[in-house]
């Protein structure tokens, strides 16, 4: 005797959707005011210089993978200094 499932793959008594359909803005623009919200942030840095290879130039940043921006940038060169410039730019991650 076989058994059918009527609701294997769909939630109808909850109106769930597949998550894997939902673009990862679509999730983070229901934050409802006064919620907990987690801010996870990569930080990376990228070369480059300007008129000559002797002048170079680094940006540090902070990226949000979730909102796909940018959160925080400082120039400048590659020193601990730099980075601790961007480390106190906090407005970043609250």
């Amino acid at each position: 005797m076989s058994r059918q499932c009527t609701h294997y793959g769909r939630w109808p008594q909850h109106g769930f959707t597949s998550l894997k359909k939902l673009r990862p803005q679509s999730v983070t623009s229901r934050i409802q005011p006064g919620s907990d919200v987690i801010v996870c942030a990569e930080m990376d840095e990228h070369w480059g210089y300007v008129g000559a290879k002797s002048r170079q130039r680094w940006l540090f940043y902070a990226y949000d993978r979730i909102r796909r921006t940018v959160v925080a940038h400082v120039f400048g060169e590659r020193t601990l200094a730099t980075l601790e410039r961007l480390l106190s730019l906090r407005s970043w991650y609250g």
